[in-house]
């Protein structure tokens, strides 16, 4: 999950001029990882060196969790170039063009979640029992990344038409799963900031009063869809 804290704008994203979202299979994958790779480095801050250490780090981690059974990428595109279309602020500035003018503005990628799953190893016990039994249904799907244009994650992040919101719920909806599970660094305050905005919850919020879960370096976070 990456998130960057914007410069305020005048506005932000209408949903006039919304995405279109849709699916790559790992062959298209392999085709787009450059430009996957772009996104991920228009959507940092922080130094050069920081920003080019952390694209191969999630070019990897992404070739890697492609080859995860069930896995699922969604990309969001706006049709013309930054020069074709100036004030087109949904488009992540320095994101590639495609030969076919499509920029890359989001993405989201995740897999399903089973009681047999790597993933899910050493995880279970920090759940509550209900999202434990959503694992072992198959009815969980984890959502591993969302990369979105800086503002997206700080304003209108609660109408149906904000991109994440859009990315995640498209996510979830395609698998059929009855809630998405993400991890979050305990000191990243601001990833877990949008990620509260866009409709997820801390399992530790929803914990029972008296019912405590064991210490976890990382936050875990679910959002039910139904």
């Amino acid at each position: 999950m990456s998130v960057h804290v914007p410069v305020p704008q005048e506005r932000g994203p209408s949903p006039l001029r919304a995405e279109q979202v849709l699916p790559l299979n790992r062959r298209r994958l392999e085709d787009r990882m450059q430009d996957l790779g772009d996104l991920y480095a228009a959507t940092q801050g922080g130094p050069s060196w920081e920003v080019t250490r952390g694209r191969l780090l999630f070019q990897r981690r992404l070739a890697a969790d492609a080859r995860r059974p069930g896995f699922a990428l969604l990309v969001a595109e706006v049709c013309g170039t930054r020069d074709d279309t100036p004030d087109d602020r949904t488009a992540v500035p320095g994101a590639a063009a495609t030969r076919s003018a499509a920029v890359l503005t989001g993405c989201a990628y995740g897999f399903p979640v089973t009681d047999h799953a790597s993933w899910w190893r050493g995880l279970d016990r920090y759940l509550p029992a209900d999202l434990a039994r959503l694992g072992a249904s198959g009815q969980l799907f984890a959502v591993a990344r969302i990369l979105v244009a800086p503002e997206v994650c700080t304003r209108h992040r609660t109408a149906d038409w904000n991109l994440a919101r859009r990315l995640q719920a498209r996510l979830l909806a395609d698998h059929g799963a009855a809630a998405g599970v993400t991890l979050v660094d305990r000191l990243d305050t601001t990833t877990l900031s949008a990620l509260r905005g866009w409709g997820w919850r801390s399992v530790e919020e929803d914990t029972a009063p008296g019912t405590a879960l064991p210490a976890f370096p990382w936050r875990v976070l679910t959002l039910v869809t139904r």
